[in-house]
């Protein structure tokens, strides 16, 4: 009992939790991200046991002390710099977690940097990054086998000067397309770290791209999930594209 209420009493005096999770039995982080749900709809496997991870944009850390939890031989959260390190180092107190943290930017994630690893979360990050194709492109060098996805999608949440509007309802013909709405200030949630809202077939056609075969498992209100696996070879883009001819010359770099 002493041991809970040390950890209630540590987790309530931090302040501006994001992420929503069970640190010990009954006591939660007060974030607003349920970690759960989400977990839930990228079908995070219940057992982990004897697979590496890597929880890209781990901020708190909820999903990578999940993964822990259910098995995992080895878990890499990984995040720009923040305040949120100190909340995350403060559940790894509590757990006494080998979870390890990891300061970077998915723009520089190599294999040489980190290693590979069997499964990689990649949730509440797309939309926050301006340059999302090479995110996905540095995302299938690190993933051995899946990459889970979570993110905004603009399906049902197209911004306009009139309010909130479905993609099918404004324009059906490009309901199918892949599209995406660029952010320039703060249209989404008033918050300018996020660029780029894409649709569902824009995010499926990203990540094939990247050389992954990729599917949607769900969607709910603005945000979607989905579940992608290395395909073999070179990435499509390698094969027609300025960037794909150059990728493999050490002259060039796109970090």
């Amino acid at each position: 009992m002493h041991i809970m209420e040390t950890a209630a009493s540590k987790i309530n005096q931090a302040k501006n939790w994001y992420q929503r999770f069970e640190v010990v039995p009954g006591i939660y982080t007060p974030g607003r991200n349920d970690v759960a749900l989400v977990s839930d709809r990228i079908q995070l496997p219940q057992d982990l046991t004897g697979l590496s991870v890597l929880d890209v944009g781990a901020y708190e850390g909820g999903f990578s002390f999940t993964c822990e939890r259910r098995g995992a031989s080895r878990v890499v959260a990984y995040d720009l710099p923040g305040s949120h390190t100190d909340r995350f180092a403060l559940v790894k107190e509590i757990l006494d977690s080998k979870v390890e943290y990891v300061h970077g930017t998915v723009y520089k994630l190599t294999p040489e940097e980190l290693g590979t690893f069997d499964v990689v979360l990649f949730t509440g990050v797309l939309y926050h990054l301006r340059y999302p194709l090479l995110a996905c492109d540095r995302l299938r060098w690190v993933t051995r086998k899946h990459c889970l996805i979570e993110t905004h999608v603009i399906d049902n949440s197209v911004i306009t000067p009139e309010g909130v509007h479905s993609l099918a309802e404004m324009a059906p013909a490009l309901a199918s397309l892949p599209v995406s709405q660029f952010y320039e200030g703060g249209e989404l949630e008033n918050d300018p770290s996020n660029w780029f809202g894409p649709n569902i077939a824009c995010v499926l056609a990203w990540f094939r791209s990247a050389g992954f075969a990729i599917e949607h498992l769900t969607t709910w209100g603005g945000r979607a999930a989905f579940r992608a696996q290395i395909r073999p070879g070179k990435p499509p883009y390698h094969q027609d594209s300025y960037e794909g001819w150059m990728f493999g010359d050490p002259r060039f770099s796109l970090l």
